[in-house]
């Protein structure tokens, strides 16, 4: 293993940024090209235009297309470009190998023929190549030359020679090494199977996760004409077919700055609530000694088992009887603790030493001095993962919201998705689910893509919460 110089982070580093400056002018080309679409005079007609686009005169198919590309575009690069600032940023890579210069090549060919970025291809295949020479000791020229001579052996027949060679050379060996080698082989092809039985069993399992998502932005990007004659639906359709304004109709259509103002405003407030609540009642039932600890924390987690449907019209009734219906109170305070969160920070609190506990004691550490000081940071991670759940949580709520807030002032995003601006028709209106999904796209993709980016916080904290006690 070779350590990275100086000057291949920053040729790195300026690669980087190189792909950071095509993506920000990517999101303001896209920008503009939503912009210039035309809405339609109805929300079930189809727009079919031309436009004047940078001095030429594009169709709606052209404009069509140039989105997709450029979304495409999106899901390739931001990721990758993401990673790449990662790693450029990171103090623990410090080290390279053959698979270093590899990535660097892969980087440069996508950023020449998939981006169209010159720059950063040229960059990255300098780097490239400097890492090549470092790791394996001669330049881009000699390991062609060495991939010309394997091809020629291969094609002269004389790499099936030594494969023969080798094959008579282990004829000659003893019979116990025949055996061993048997063994290994039987191992080895046992261990292939497996793997590939795995990986197609979660294959399959993550394209039926999938496909819901792809359904959604598939249908999303259909005309309303062909979700309401089309006999059999189709899975694919073509760039110039995406029907991204759409999602333009959705924005015209939908207040975004309120309902997301309200959903955030809501979020925060019961995350607070629910992470402090459930931090001082996972305290108390794991580390203070109190008669009637465990058979109440017993009768909570029986609660456990009721639906929590059938908890509605009880609370419904108090938020009544306490003035606060049809206002944030009823959204906020009802769900400012929760018994599994609860449950689950238990767990890892009870794996914290009782010898930290009475050793503070000694030193003069007071209850909640030892929680703060002790407690909260050991678990971290398992807080960080209420706090996120409790707010996806938030976000997705829709039947509560619905039922104790029916003023648009204190809608949710969710309950929002189900209003009837996504309808057309009269007293026998019918859903418009072209538009209606967009709309749920551009409510879906945020939280996606903030729960892929704290997976890992995620996954820290179930894997501390443990089973102890």
């Amino acid at each position: 293993m070779k350590r990275i110089t100086k000057e291949i982070r920053k040729l790195d580093f300026i690669a980087t940024l190189i792909d950071t400056v095509y993506i920000l002018f990517a999101i303001g080309l896209i920008y503009y090209l939503f912009s210039v679409l035309a809405l339609p005079n109805n929300i079930t007609d189809e727009v079919n235009t031309t436009y004047q686009i940078l001095g030429s005169t594009w169709t709606s198919a052209q404009v069509n297309t140039a989105i997709s590309l450029l979304v495409g575009y999106f899901i390739v690069f931001i990721p990758t470009t993401f990673s790449n600032w990662k790693r450029v940023r990171s103090k623990d890579v410090i080290e390279m190998d053959e698979w270093t210069y590899r990535s660097q090549y892969l980087y440069s060919f996508m950023s020449l023929f998939l981006s169209f970025n010159p720059f950063s291809a040229v960059i990255r295949f300098l780097n490239a190549t400097k890492i090549l020479t470092i790791v394996q000791g001669h330049g881009l020229k000699q390991s062609l030359i060495n991939i010309k001579d394997d091809l020629l052996d291969f094609f002269s027949g004389r790499t099936f020679q030594r494969m023969k060679a080798r094959r008579l050379a282990r004829k000659e060996t003893s019979e116990s090494q025949q055996d061993l080698e048997r063994i290994s082989k039987q191992d080895f092809t046992l261990k292939v199977l497996v793997m590939v039985a795995n990986y197609t069993f979660l294959t399959f399992i993550a394209l039926f996760i999938f496909l819901p998502f792809y359904w959604m932005i598939l249908t999303a990007l259909k005309t309303n004409t062909e979700l309401t004659t089309a006999v059999s639906p189709r899975l694919i359709i073509g760039l110039s077919e995406m029907q991204w304004v759409n999602f333009k109709v959705a924005l015209d259509r939908f207040d975004f700055g309120l309902y997301l103002s309200n959903t955030l405003f809501v979020g925060l407030a019961s995350m607070v609530g629910t992470v402090l609540t459930t931090i001082l009642a996972a305290f108390a039932f794991s580390r203070l000694e109190w008669k009637g600890r465990e058979f109440i924390f017993s009768i909570l987690l029986m609660t456990m088992m009721i639906p929590g449907e059938l908890y509605t019209i009880t609370n419904y009734i108090t938020v009544r009887n306490l003035g606060w219906y049809d206002s944030f109170y009823a959204l906020i305070f009802p769900f400012m603790t929760s018994i599994f969160y609860i449950f689950f920070l238990r767990q890892t609190f009870k794996q914290i030493p009782d010898t930290l506990y009475r050793a503070a004691r000694v030193d003069g550490c007071g209850d909640f001095k030892y929680l703060t000081r002790v407690m909260i940071p050991i678990a971290k991670p398992t807080i960080t993962t209420i706090t996120i759940l409790s707010a996806i949580g938030a976000w997705d709520a829709y039947i509560w919201p619905q039922l104790v807030a029916p003023s648009e002032k204190y809608w949710l995003i969710s309950v929002a998705l189900r209003s009837t601006r996504f309808t057309d028709g009269g007293s026998d209106a019918r859903p418009v689910y072209n538009v209606q999904l967009a709309a749920t796209a551009l409510v879906t993709v945020p939280l996606l893509i903030v729960f892929f980016s704290l997976k890992k916080y995620i996954l820290a904290g179930v894997g501390r919460s443990g089973t102890k006690g």
